[in-house]
């Protein structure tokens, strides 16, 4: 994977997430990643960011993060905000350089599979979405820590093949309404057509008749 692909994907996520009101922290932006990747395995039967997942002390770690993580605050991407008041880590990153998670993929399918996880977990507690990831995810399910994490595991998901659900109706009753419907179609047509045009007798009156007769003597 292009380092820059994902440069972009981290530094979407920590948009979206601070723009949601949230914090993102090193720990947290992994397990996003993390779950992201999970996420995309389960509908493309590939990982997204190709990162080398394996069981480490706090879940999924990948060797791939921190170079990425550094270079993004090296090149003033992100901003690190220290702190002594955090679940579980000491920084909080900004981004210095907002990027939108539709500036960070090729077509929206691969965008709504990030934007469902950013959903569900990026205003969540880092201990939230640790829970998650240890307990309910295939990869970590089937773990062994300091082993590399397996994705075939991953329960793969297939778009449902549309088809038109049923009226519950019988064949006569279709045809019926369908007839009814004809019929109420030509009348609105009818009803919009100009009326036939109908010939008015003149009325004639006395004054009419003397002008006549005055005429015929002149």
């Amino acid at each position: 994977m292009d380092p820059g692909v994902v440069s972009n994907l981290m530094t979407a996520i920590v948009t979206w997430v601070t723009d949601h009101d949230s914090w993102v922290t090193k720990t947290k932006l992994l397990k996003l990643l993390y779950l992201f990747d999970v996420e995309y395995y389960r509908r493309n039967g590939r990982t997204f960011t190709e990162f080398k997942w394996k069981f480490f002390h706090l879940g999924p770690w990948a060797s791939e993060y921190d170079p990425a993580l550094t270079g993004l605050l090296a090149h003033e991407i992100l901003s690190e905000q220290r702190s002594n008041d955090s679940e579980y880590d000491t920084a909080f990153y900004r981004p210095l350089e907002r990027l939108e998670t539709r500036c960070a993929f090729q077509n929206v399918r691969d965008e709504s599979i990030l934007l469902e996880v950013l959903n569900r977990w990026g205003r969540r507690t880092t201990g939230e979405i640790l829970n998650y990831v240890y307990f309910q995810t295939e990869p970590m399910e089937m773990g062994i820590r300091n082993e590399p994490l397996e994705f075939s595991t991953i329960r793969r998901e297939r778009p449902p093949a549309y088809s038109r659900a049923s009226s519950g109706k019988s064949a006569s009753d279709i045809r019926n309404l369908r007839a009814k419907f004809a019929r109420q179609q030509l009348a609105k047509k009818v009803a919009k057509q100009d009326p036939p045009f109908t010939f008015t007798p003149p009325n004639y009156d006395d004054e009419y008749f003397e002008a006549m007769a005055h005429l015929d003597g002149a």
